[in-house]
């Protein structure tokens, strides 16, 4: 007797909701003869949850997932060339009346940020480079520098979700599972009389 009593309670408790429901959504759906718009209806309470009947038989109550925003890397801007480099130049060979004054080394890298292109963060690395330069001499002075040696650093996704780094100055083209991570350049400087 109990167990006929409960299903009777089931089944009013699920009526009661279909009609609340159907009510509710026969603002938006198109009524049929009998009242009930289809064997099955959806009807959004708020932002989070969502009912769905089926046929008077059965209710359901889901927890919609809410929406995630993937974060997005910032741009990658090569390193700025300072006021005082501007007038040193990048030279592929010296007149004999220069006097070498040293090495420097530019370099730039990518932390963080969108990976960038051979060329985006070459330029970062001259720059620095020719930054680095300035600091060295008189800013009179004609300065020239010959490069001697450039290398490029970048990131390659293996197997289990795993990142080694490599040496890809070589390379004419980046993998799709690759990226650049960073890029370096050394130059002699030279002190060619004053400007």
């Amino acid at each position: 007797m109990l167990k006929l009593v409960n299903s009777f309670a089931k089944v009013g408790v699920a009526v009661g909701a279909v009609s609340l429901l159907v009510a509710c959504s026969s603002q938006s759906q198109p009524k049929s003869k009998s009242g009930y718009n289809g064997s099955k209806s959806k009807v959004n309470y708020s932002k989070e949850v969502e009912v769905t009947v089926n046929a008077a038989r059965e209710i359901t109550v889901t927890k919609v997932a809410p929406y995630i925003k993937v974060p997005q890397l910032p741009a990658y801007e090569p390193k700025r060339l300072n006021e005082e480099a501007r007038g040193i130049a990048v030279a592929y060979s010296i007149p004999y009346t220069c006097k070498l004054l040293g090495e420097v080394e530019g370099k730039d890298n990518s932390d963080g940020k969108v990976p960038p292109s051979f060329e985006d963060i070459r330029e970062g690395a001259t720059n620095d480079l020719r930054n680095h330069a300035a600091e060295l001499v008189n800013e009179d002075s004609r300065i020239l520098l010959k490069l001697t040696k450039e290398a490029m650093t970048c990131e390659m996704r293996v197997n289990d979700g795993k990142y080694e780094e490599k040496d890809c100055t070589a390379w004419e083209k980046i993998p799709q599972n690759g990226k650049i991570l960073s890029y370096r350049i050394h130059a002699n400087v030279f002190e060619c009389g004053t400007r």
